[in-house]
């Protein structure tokens, strides 16, 4: 057995098999494809672990811990739909025969139900952005809670105090909240960063002379995420599979979807820039209060409590009754006029 776990890691690692494309080399890959090969007596996770460190076929990871700090306001993902995470990876750098491109991929995680979307461009502008969270809506279905940080093609750059960006606008006429995290805080996005780190080590291994070779190379790697790498945090007793792609299809016909006939090109003006409208609903910036009692979002300062310096508040922007409501430990401590300029729509989903 023990010969068969190092061959097994050792083919795993020359990426032998199409199946070994995108596989890791790690215990627990070791332990599924045993599995999938039908050999008795399959020993532990924990003991092909063991075996694989004397073998000396492991590196040890020095895990940083932060100190305990304030309590932060999650969003609780309990079941498929209820959240998604959103990031982008780049710049990368492309290098083949007609130069090097320059290039992004940008990345949704459904948290609960562990299914992907990947799209890359040349660019990190809105309307890719928007695109990007458009086709992965129509495959995933929209969630009830959309989390990104805070790249200025998202938030706009605060650029006018009561303005708002043509992807806060998509996510209002979706129906779908969408909640920024703290500046400089990644690790409130934990589940995409993880995913961004697989999909970086999986993908970009494979020669990609272009972006065309890297958009087929990511989308192999989405076929084989979904359906064949088993997912840590689905289990056959919770989910009856441990596959996203799976679960997702029994899924399905409870997700909230994309209207069939909705398309960014009937927002397009004549220089082709999003010209969204502003629909009623919910956008939401986590925020940790200064030392002098403010916070900052979407470009303007706003004085919450001296005594709250370092707790985490939600602002809460209802664009149906024009206000931010800020909330402290889930209870509302100050709300602010937010006069936009123009009409509000109903939502279309």
């Amino acid at each position: 057995m023990v010969r068969k776990i190092l061959a097994l890691r050792d083919e795993l690692a020359a990426y032998r098999t199409r199946r070994a494309a995108f596989a890791g080399i790690g215990a627990e890959t070791i332990h599924f494809e045993i599995h999938r090969r039908e050999i008795r007596r399959i020993p532990a996770i924990s003991t092909i672990e063991k075996i694989l460190a004397r073998a000396g076929k492991t590196k040890k990871v020095k895990v940083k811990r932060s100190p305990g700090g304030p309590p932060y306001p999650y969003v609780p993902a309990r079941k498929m739909g209820d959240l998604q995470q959103t990031d982008l990876v780049g710049p990368r750098h492309l290098r083949g025969p007609e130069g090097v491109t320059r290039c992004y991929s940008i990345h949704t995680l459904d948290v609960a139900g562990q299914t992907a979307a990947a799209s890359q461009f040349r660019d990190k502008r809105t309307i890719s952005l928007s695109r990007h969270l458009v086709d992965s809506w129509r495959v995933m279905g929209l969630p009830r809670v959309s989390q990104m940080d805070n790249e200025m093609a998202a938030t706009g750059g605060g650029r006018y105090r009561y303005s708002l960006s043509q992807l806060i606008r998509l996510h209002l006429l979706l129906g779908v909240h969408l909640r920024f995290i703290p500046p400089k805080e990644p690790g409130r996005n934990a589940a995409i960063e993880s995913f961004n780190a697989v999909w970086q080590a999986r993908v970009l291994r494979h020669p990609c002379p272009d972006l065309r070779a890297l958009r087929r190379t990511s989308d192999r790697f989405l076929e084989y995420y979904h359906v064949r790498k088993p997912s840590r945090s689905l289990t056959v007793a919770d989910h009856g599979t441990r596959f996203p792609g799976i679960l997702r299809e029994q899924l399905w016909p409870t997700l909230r979807h994309l209207p069939s006939a909705f398309s960014l090109e009937h927002y397009l003006d004549d220089q082709g820039h999003l010209a969204l409208p502003i629909a009623k609903g919910r956008v939401s910036f986590v925020r940790k209060v200064d030392a002098h009692g403010c916070i900052e979002f979407n470009g303007a300062e706003y004085f919450i409590r001296r005594k709250l310096e370092r707790q985490y508040v939600v602002a809460t922007l209802s664009t149906h009754h024009r206000r931010v409501f800020v909330k402290f430990e889930g209870k509302v401590i100050k709300t602010f006029s937010f006069p936009f300029v123009g009409k509000t729509v109903d939502p279309i989903a």
